[in-house]
């Protein structure tokens, strides 16, 4: 692919590639005995490493066993959507004969990126269709409990975050559970919406790719995931920034039902309006946005599609607007998910205040200082501060400027801030623990506040999955939090209840007593979200 320019690059993603250069991230979960141990061979370590074998409904795959956790990545769940594939929904992979090897990650998908003088750009392929497991199981009989992670990065936005790679499930399969991580498609390639995608669609529907590829991948593992001794009927959904968003989205979508049994979002923010954040597009503004981009590419009448089937790959990317900075990627029109009636019926937002959520067990929460990053750079004076703030807060604009007062583009950038902290994931991660509280009680709320050492931006967006897919030692982070965090994400996996592995108890969370908990070196229970 070609070079498709600079972008902004958040801490969180400097941190994980600043990992990646140690060889420190892929070292940990690329060589990894499934339920049929196969060649025995050694690493450059001298330690033993089992090959294997499990049979899914596509074929033979083979992994290989480190340290008793089997992994198994780049396993296709569906077709390469390339070519007619382009914009349609996923398509079933073709069965192969003979045992595919499935023991490095498949290629990325498309998404801006900068290439590293050291590494070099990573590999990005528009096939790019594959999850990857990894799994404690010593048999298929074993039934262990299933954790499916979608990534996030603002659907293809973030500069190279997009990546499963960088998502490495051995330290939460070392706690009894199997893991899976999806990749998905991004940016236009999996949320263009146009009218003449609807036409061609039996659902009247398009932009939504990205989503009904990670439906696929939910349906592959209730197909498969048996095999690896997970059990399908307790699949956990969980993921961060888009994708918890992509979570919220299944847990109003009908087409997602009987998926999944629990859910876990981390800093999805989902508000169809507003305040600053707006992550859906209504069917008009998406087939509007869709045919601009057309344009773009100085295309348009009856073939329109057919003709945009038929770019590359890099000729997509390089005409996709995108932004300068994180604050503009917030407040631009882009891809992303569409309310087109089908997979979507309407905002997240709605549906969760009409009750049309799936009521299953479920934890919701967002970091201390979500809005840093995301407000990075917004180079905004005190008049377009106030602006903006009056823009969207009309009735509330003043008591909004009374608590978040700036005299200075400096306190500007630091109102912005909190602003998005409080209002786009505070308020909508409470919100939605409120409304899935009166369905289901089994609902918890967090607050994640440990700042990584020497870290300004305190605990910003992304950071708690540093220590969930195990970099803690590589960033020097408090062990205890590390563990408590893996702790209580795979309790909650095993049972629907995180508690057990602390010494206080995480309460269930209700309106009344708006409990929550606060993880951080020391957590603690508080009231005030």
């Amino acid at each position: 692919m070609t070079e498709i320019g600079k972008h902004w690059r958040s801490p969180a993603y400097i941190l994980v590639i600043a990992v990646i250069l140690s060889g420190l991230v892929l070292g940990a979960g690329c060589t990894q005995k499934s339920p049929e141990p196969g060649i025995v061979q050694n690493n450059s370590s001298g330690e033993v490493i089992n090959s294997s074998i499990v049979k899914i409904d596509a074929g033979p795959i083979s992994g290989v066993n480190q340290s008793g956790i089997s992994t198994y990545f780049g396993i296709p769940y569906a077709a390469p959507p390339v070519g007619d594939l382009r914009w349609r929904p996923p398509a079933a992979v073709q069965p192969w004969t003979g045992v595919k090897e499935t023991k490095t990650f498949a290629a990325n998908p498309p998404q801006p990126i900068t290439p590293n003088s050291t590494t070099g750009e990573p590999v990005m392929s528009e096939d790019c269709l594959y999850l990857n497991v990894w799994t404690p199981a010593k048999s298929a009989d074993e039934k262990l409990p299933v954790m499916v992670f979608f990534y996030g990065g603002a659907f293809g936005e973030v500069e190279g975050t997009g990546m499963v790679s960088l998502f490495n499930g051995t330290t939460l399969a070392q706690k009894g559970v199997t893991v899976v991580t999806v990749n998905y498609r991004l940016g236009a390639l999996g949320f263009l919406a146009h009218p003449q995608l609807d036409a061609e669609s039996p659902n009247n529907s398009s932009g939504n790719y990205g989503i009904l590829d990670q439906i696929a991948a939910l349906q592959w593992v209730q197909r498969n995931i048996g095999a690896f001794g997970g059990d399908p009927s307790r699949v956990t959904i969980f993921g961060q920034s888009a994708g918890g968003e992509s979570v919220l989205i299944h847990l109003v979508s009908p087409q997602s039902k009987g998926l999944y049994q629990q859910a876990l979002v981390e800093s999805g923010p989902f508000w169809a309006n507003g305040p600053t954040i707006d992550n859906v597009h209504s069917k008009a503004d998406a087939e509007q946005f869709g045919v601009e981009y057309a344009n773009s590419l100085g295309l348009s009448g009856p073939d329109t599609i057919l003709k945009m089937r038929n770019l590359s790959v890099a000729a997509l990317i390089n005409a996709t607007p995108w932004p300068a900075s994180s604050w503009e990627n917030t407040h631009t029109l882009k891809f992303e998910p569409t309310i087109d009636g089908w997979i979507l019926p309407d905002s997240v937002d709605n549906l969760f205040r009409l009750h049309r959520e799936n009521p299953v067990p479920f934890v919701i929460g967002t970091n201390a200082n979500d809005g840093v990053t995301l407000s990075a750079n917004a180079n905004m004076t005190v008049p377009e501060y106030t602006s903006l703030i009056r823009g969207y807060f009309g009735k509330d604009a003043d008591a909004v400027l009374a608590q978040y007062s700036a005299n200075s583009t400096q306190e500007v950038q630091a109102r912005l801030a909190q602003i998005m902290t409080r209002y786009d994931f505070a308020d909508s991660a409470k919100f939605a623990a409120g409304s899935m509280a009166d369905l289901n009680k089994n609902t918890y709320l967090y607050r994640y506040s440990y700042a990584l050492p020497g870290q300004p931006d305190g605990a910003f967006h992304g950071s708690e999955t540093l220590l969930l897919f195990g970099l803690e030692s590589q960033l020097k982070a408090d062990p205890a939090v590390s563990d408590n965090i893996v702790d209580l994400w795979t309790r909650f996996a095993k049972t629907g209840n995180p508690n057990g592995g602390m010494n206080v108890t995480w309460p269930q969370y209700n309106n009344q007593t708006g409990q929550y908990l606060d993880i951080n070196t020391t957590p603690q229970v508080k009231t005030g979200y």
